[in-house]
């Protein structure tokens, strides 16, 4: 994938409007007899929110659906503005004149497209972008590789890259984590090796385009260290009788349920996993050719990054739990 595919699959957050709101004693959300409206600060004007919107207000507040659907429209409007109240700042999603999401406040500035992707390409020359994901949060991954590989065992290669996530508009805060795709079946992975947040405020001048250029270069930069581990884990041998517990909890630790679980079943069963590194390589393929939910197939990567984790490997091992 090129530059500009990437920038045609990320057009749509690009022109996506965004309302950071500082909530004070006036602001309110009511509900009225044709729709609910949020009335931000002081002003007068009312923005409506969509049916998409009032389930993403409620999410974001952590009101039980349920519960929320028993009040009444006025004790509904102020629980859900005393709710609101309690995060100070916020933002609010806006498509066609109607709220239809909420984010966080982040203190980062927006992101152009354009000069992400040209610091990820000074950070690793020679880069292609294996895939993009759009979040429903208005956020972004970028799956890059670059020209280095190594060889895990004979015939299984692995290329070097990195994950970015990051939103144009403000809605998350950047992460950069290590990442490799597996040539021989072309299913990519995450590790915790190199785990990367922005944690600075502004946004402005050199610090987040420096923090992205050392954070891009350490993750690809790690193919060592990942392929290392992944070697002990080629050692580490899964006895018969317990291949079944652990996928069955490796699929639950990563959310995969119903056909798609039966899938990876049935790839289990057709090539046996004999040691760990087969086991994780049945999440991550389940994650890069069967997986199509964005948020399932961040859950899931997520997974097999923690399986492989020498830190955080006996969270989710349940041979290391005994």
């Amino acid at each position: 994938m090129n530059r500009t595919e990437v920038l045609e699959q990320l057009e749509p957050i690009c022109r996506t409007k965004i309302r950071q709101v500082e909530h004070t004693p006036r602001t309110r959300v009511l509900v009225e007899p044709a729709q609910v409206v949020i009335r931000p600060g002081s002003g007068g004007q009312l923005i409506p929110l969509s049916e998409n919107g009032v389930k993403a207000m409620t999410n974001f507040v952590g009101l039980p659906r349920k519960l929320g659907q028993e009040l009444s429209p006025e004790l509904f409007g102020r629980v859900v503005t005393e709710l609101l109240g309690r995060k100070e700042r916020y933002n609010l999603i806006l498509d066609d004149g109607q709220v239809k999401g909420f984010a966080e406040y982040r203190g980062v500035r927006n992101l152009p497209v354009e000069r992400v992707l040209s610091t990820i390409e000074r950070a690793i020359p020679r880069c292609d972008y294996h895939r993009v994901t759009v979040l429903p949060d208005c956020a972004a991954t970028l799956e890059i590789i670059g020209t280095k590989q190594e060889a895990v065992r004979r015939g299984d290669m692995v290329r070097a890259g990195a994950m970015v996530s990051f939103s144009p508009i403000n809605t998350v805060l950047p992460m950069v984590q290590s990442y490799v795709l597996r040539l021989v079946c072309t299913n990519g992975a995450i590790s915790k090796t190199v785990l990367a947040q922005f944690i600075g405020r502004g946004g402005e001048g050199d610090d987040i385009w420096q923090w992205f250029r050392q954070s891009v270069q350490a993750a690809y930069q790690s193919i060592g260290n990942i392929v290392n581990r992944y070697r002990e884990m080629v050692q580490e041998r899964i006895p018969a009788d317990q291949r079944a517990a652990m996928l069955e909890e490796l699929l639950r630790q990563a959310g995969i349920t119903g056909k798609e679980a039966e899938a990876v079943r049935a790839q289990a069963i057709q090539n046996p996993p004999r040691n760990s590194y087969d086991m994780v390589n049945l999440i991550t393929w389940a994650s890069s050719h069967i997986i199509s939910s964005p948020p399932q197939r961040h859950r899931a990567l997520n997974a097999g990054a923690t399986f492989t984790s020498e830190s955080q490997h006996a969270t989710i091992c349940p041979l290391c739990r005994r």
